[in-house]
């Protein structure tokens, strides 16, 4: 039990119970195999500008406060934590057990969602205190990935247990696109599909990401559907996503109506504000026919 909680200190619990429970099973997977995963990357906004001018001991503690609360929600909804880059978190979910990839990417959504209250109490608090509040952009997709120990086995072993693969990169992408749409959480199309059934989500875009040469359909998460939310939201928010049909039909004057009647309501929102941009663009300069409805581009 002692070597239990020692090895939970370092690493997730999840990897611990296998590890410990059946350790020729693990080493095996390890080698390297191919499975479906979900992948959640989470990243603060401002941090690194934040370190520049923060007292260093100060920050530490703040940061300590934050990873402590989101890695919770990791291990409460049986992710792996894969590994801290910085302020970034990236956990998994398939790699080490699976539930099945519904119920994996359902677990990363919760926790996303999980993530997204904590940081709302934390913030409360650390403003009662005078401190800056901070605020994350979080990226979730699904696909396969490669699964194995990654390192240097000269001069010293280090081996780090953890997935590669074009479905990791594209969560880290979405995490990174958060910012132009101004949402705090984005998920992939596949984890869209998988979900949909459990929680609310509006659509974003169709984007183009760095490293795709398709557009990818990216949505954002609104709330799981067992919690209250403003009816009268959900009802505008179909008029905003008849908009959204309407627009990659390349019907912009009714698009038009829709966003603007939606904007009616909700007057800051941007991402209505942006495809309403958008659609007055495109009335008055129509895309050519090799236009394939990406809405807004990743920055470069």
């Amino acid at each position: 039990m002692r070597t239990r909680r020692t090895l939970e200190r370092y690493v997730s619990k999840n990897l611990v119970k296998e590890i410990l429970d059946n350790p020729g099973g693990y080493y095996s997977s390890m080698l390297g195999s191919r499975k479906p995963v979900t992948v959640l990357f989470s990243d603060l906004i401002g941090f690194t500008s934040l370190t520049e001018r923060a007292d260093p001991v100060v920050l530490v503690k703040q940061l300590n406060e934050y990873l402590s609360r989101m890695v919770a929600g990791v291990f409460e909804n049986d992710g792996t934590l894969d590994k801290f880059i910085g302020d970034a978190i990236m956990a998994v979910w398939g790699n080490v057990s699976s539930r099945g990839v519904v119920e994996d990417a359902k677990a990363a959504v919760r926790t996303a969602l999980a993530m997204r209250g904590e940081l709302v109490t934390l913030n409360e608090n650390w403003r009662s205190r005078g401190m800056t509040e901070l605020g994350f952009g979080v990226g979730i997709n699904h696909g396969d990935a490669v699964v194995g120990n990654i390192g240097s086995y000269e001069p010293h072993e280090r081996l780090d247990p953890t997935v590669i693969g074009d479905a990791v990169n594209l969560a880290s992408r979405l995490e990174a696109l958060t910012r132009i749409y101004g949402v705090d959480i984005l998920l992939g199309e596949a984890v869209c599909d998988l979900v949909r059934d459990a929680f609310h989500l509006r659509t974003v875009a169709r984007a183009q990401v760095k490293g795709k040469t398709e557009p990818v359909n990216v949505c954002t998460l609104i709330a799981a559907r067992n919690e209250d939310i403003d009816p009268e939201f959900l009802k505008w928010l179909d008029v905003y996503e008849e908009g959204i049909r309407k627009f990659r039909e390349r019907e912009f004057s009714e698009a038009k109506i829709l966003f603007s009647r939606f904007l009616e309501f909700y007057p800051d929102d941007r991402l209505a504000k942006i495809y309403l941009e958008r659609v007055l663009e495109y009335e008055r300069t129509p895309p050519d026919e090799a236009w394939n409805g990406v809405e807004v581009f990743e920055k470069k």
